[in-house]
């Protein structure tokens, strides 16, 4: 692995919940902290982040097993003896919404065979105002990201998470600074970013470096 900041703390249970955000996390390290809890460690790095946080937030005891123990129990992606829990389109989304096999079972009988969780729909889910959330609201939106996607102009909105493809895009698109750089050199700019400790967006490291500048 690169290296990363010098003051970063172990990823361990008694880490404070925000130092998720103040560092730079590989997704190794993230996959190896949940094995470590008995937590899922599938699904893309976004959703990896949540769970890490979810459970650094409930502050357990470095010495308790019982709850490691529960999770490992379920497999994350495995279907019940009963089959799929009774799911509807005008069900509304409750807190305990999952990514999990159930629900795509659900979704797949709706939509078809070629559904699959994605980050927009997680987005949209999360970020939804106004009437509550049906299961059917999800679906239709799946289905419009789905023919949004097929029009070859068409650009979606970046993961926060995805730290790496938001600093690059962003660092090509300042023509008035980048002018002429290439990929080569918007990684070697990332690469210094990644070490930082606080926001690692592109905007972020232009606003560190203008003091440096004027001087």
């Amino acid at each position: 692995m690169l290296k990363v900041h010098p003051d970063r703390p172990a990823l361990a249970e008694d880490m404070a919940p925000d130092a998720l955000d103040r560092y730079y996390w590989y997704m190794a390290e993230l996959v190896a902290y949940c094995r470590e809890a008995g937590l899922p460690s599938s699904g893309q790095k976004h959703e990896v982040v949540e769970r890490v946080r979810a459970h650094l937030a409930e502050r357990p005891q470095p010495s308790s097993k019982p709850r490691a123990a529960r999770q490992v129990k379920a497999p994350a992606r495995s279907l019940p003896p009963g089959g799929p829990r009774k799911l509807a389109l005008d069900q509304p989304v409750g807190p305990d919404y999952k990514c999990d096999a159930e629900t795509r079972a659900f979704f797949e009988s709706e939509i078809g065979p070629h559904f699959h969780f994605t980050a927009h729909l997680q987005r949209y889910r999360r970020n939804h105002v106004g009437a509550p959330l049906t299961y059917g609201d999800l679906a239709r939106e799946w289905v419009a990201e789905f023919e949004r996607r097929k029009d070859k102009n068409y650009k979606s909105t970046l993961m926060h998470t995805w730290e790496y493809n938001n600093f690059v895009r962003a660092y090509l698109a300042d023509k008035p600074r980048n002018a002429g750089k290439t990929m080569k050199d918007a990684a070697a700019a990332w690469n210094a970013v990644r070490q930082s400790c606080g926001p690692r967006d592109y905007a972020s490291s232009i606003a560190r470096a203008s003091p440096e500048v004027e001087s």
